[in-house]
């Protein structure tokens, strides 16, 4: 751990239990982060709220957007009705290095006005969300949840791994959970070793070694990756044979 990624190195791995997969507009899709999970790790590192971190609100406002109804040929008195967007300007600030306060500063967004399923509704929530939207963007740049913003969530290997390591940080009994990981790991190879014996083709070969070799170079499982790519280069030859 270096001096200038002290924080960073303590925050960046998140805990998959503390995230939710969502859809967003135009079908995108994300992990988010549940929002009481990075104020606990902010309070892990800093101190409790309020005396190691906190935050101090700069903006609080409500900006206009396009309209969602206005009048037309066929209903010319309908009311004209905007979008409304909440947005909410905080600074976080922490104690660092011999107590001096560090700061970061950051915007959060919530419609408050919207269109929803065709329906104009109002969010009386937006205030709550842009505050934490604001806290969540102030503490990306320190390095909270990096794996999920570098899209490592979107590696099923990489959260399998992590949720390992959390599961054994969380054990009540650490050596049977270590135990249970370890044989979990032994079937893995076996179950691997038997699918590359029983390639049908090159392809499928080659397929299984790959899948097998992501997921285990995921968890920096060197030996295992070895295991599997002696297995593969044995079986090779059965089908260069056959290309012959």
């Amino acid at each position: 751990m270096s001096d200038n990624t002290r924080i960073w190195d303590q925050v960046n791995t998140t805990d998959p239990s503390a995230t939710n997969n969502f859809t967003g507009m135009g079908g995108f899709k994300g992990t988010a982060i549940k929002p009481t999970y990075l104020m606990r790790k902010a309070t892990e590192v800093f101190g409790p709220c309020g005396e190691g971190w906190g935050w101090t609100v700069l903006e609080d406002r409500f900006d206009e957007g396009g309209p969602l109804q206005a009048p037309t040929k066929e209903w010319p008195d309908a009311p004209r009705i905007n979008a409304k967007l909440h947005t909410l300007k905080i600074e976080l600030w922490y104690l660092g290095k011999g107590g001096q306060k560090c700061t970061v500063q950051h915007y959060g967004h919530t419609p408050f006005v919207l269109l929803q399923q065709g329906k104009i509704i109002t969010d009386w929530e937006a205030a709550k969300k842009s505050l934490t939207d604001a806290i969540g963007k102030c503490l990306q740049p320190l390095g909270f949840a990096a794996d999920i913003h570098m899209g490592m969530f979107d590696d099923a290997a990489y959260v399998e791994a992590v949720r390992d390591e959390v599961a054994l940080e969380k054990a009540e009994d650490k050596v049977e959970e270590e135990e249970r990981q370890k044989q979990a790991r032994l079937d893995y190879i076996q179950s691997v070793v038997d699918l590359l014996k029983g390639a049908q083709s090159a392809n499928e070969l080659k397929k299984i070694h790959d899948v097998a070799v992501k997921k285990l170079a995921a968890r920096n499982d060197n030996k295992a990756v070895t295991r599997i790519a002696r297995e593969y280069d044995e079986q090779r030859p059965r089908f260069q044979k056959e290309a012959a």
